[in-house]
């Protein structure tokens, strides 16, 4: 098979295994999945707002889902881990279903777009970017675009280090699509150059510099006035 057809067939599975894990956690608030293969099997790694609904009671439900990806992904032994999300602001993913699912309970496209730009800001992010597009309102389409902070556009910082979510809304006029670009705080980007300071010692170790013990000078005794002479008087 041609170099070219085998990343698009990769490319295809990754798909439709995204969009199988979104049917069957999305509710627990599914935030992306990473698998990478290793001697023993498949690890998938899920990140999930509330993992207690992926796991299950007694661990049932997890033992279903790796069932399923089994048998209709062909993952070899996979081992899933749950990774509870601890700032869901800070996920793409989980922002697109929320603004998708505001806007499915009637809220104006630019209320919800504000405010989810302050909510993400405040929750310490670098920056964000928010498209909302379709049929918000009306028969025309139309696209509404909310930005704020800083966020790479291209390159490696923009593919590993910026968080990606995309969600649809079933709306009245029609559907309206949804695109979440979060910048999480503290990423290390190639373009920032950290100089560290030169160490200086301390005020205790220079003073322990300063009254280390020198060697003391070994002075000779004075000669005594008067002192005995070799020849004397009878």
């Amino acid at each position: 098979m041609p170099v070219k057809q085998t990343f698009i067939k990769r490319g295809l599975k990754r798909v439709e295994l995204e969009t199988f894990l979104v049917q069957e956690v999305g509710s627990a608030g599914y935030g992306g999945v990473d698998v990478r293969r290793t001697p023993t099997g498949t690890r998938v790694t899920l990140y999930i707002e509330r993992p207690g609904m992926v796991i299950g009671r007694k661990g049932r439900s997890i033992k279903q889902l790796t069932d399923d990806l089994e048998k209709k992904f062909g993952l070899e032994n996979p081992q899933i881990e749950v990774v509870e999300i601890p700032k869901p602001e800070l996920s793409g993913p989980i922002m697109a279903k929320r603004i998708a699912f505001a806007l499915e309970r009637g809220l104006r496209a630019r209320r919800i777009g504000h405010s989810m730009t302050r909510r993400i800001m405040g929750a310490g992010a670098r920056g964000v970017e928010i498209i909302i597009s379709g049929r918000i309102a009306g028969e025309r389409s139309r696209s509404e675009r909310f930005y704020k902070g800083y966020l790479s556009k291209a390159g490696v910082p923009a593919e590993k280090l910026v968080s990606h979510g995309y969600a649809v809304a079933n709306l009245k006029p029609g559907t309206a699509g949804v695109k979440v670009n979060i910048m999480p705080p503290d990423v290390p980007l190639p373009d920032e150059i950290k100089i560290k300071e030169e160490t200086k010692p301390t005020e205790a170790a220079a003073v322990a510099e300063t009254t280390e013990e020198k060697p003391k000078k070994v002075e000779e005794p004075a000669p005594e006035e008067g002192g005995e002479s070799g020849n004397t008087k009878g």
